[in-house]
């Protein structure tokens, strides 16, 4: 049986954004990850580390209840 995985063989982890690159090692037992150690070099929380891995992106906006929106007109 031959086994092939499309997984990234270089590995530059300078940011909670690239930490999406650490899962298919995770899923494929090769690597052991370490996210204390990860947390502590980034400067975050060994949870925000696990949720980055996990695939979680930042929303590029915000949606924002603006509470004067709705008396625009009066205000005018």
């Amino acid at each position: 049986m031959i086994i092939k995985s499309d997984i990234i063989s270089d590995l530059k982890i300078e940011s909670v954004n690239d930490l999406y690159k650490l899962k298919p090692f995770m899923e494929e037992g090769i690597l052991k990850v370490n996210k204390s150690q990860i947390s502590r070099e980034l400067g975050i929380d060994r949870r925000t580390v696990d949720k980055y891995i996990n695939g979680f992106e930042k929303s590029k906006t915000r949606k924002c209840n603006n509470c004067i929106t709705p008396f625009y007109d009066v205000i005018k």
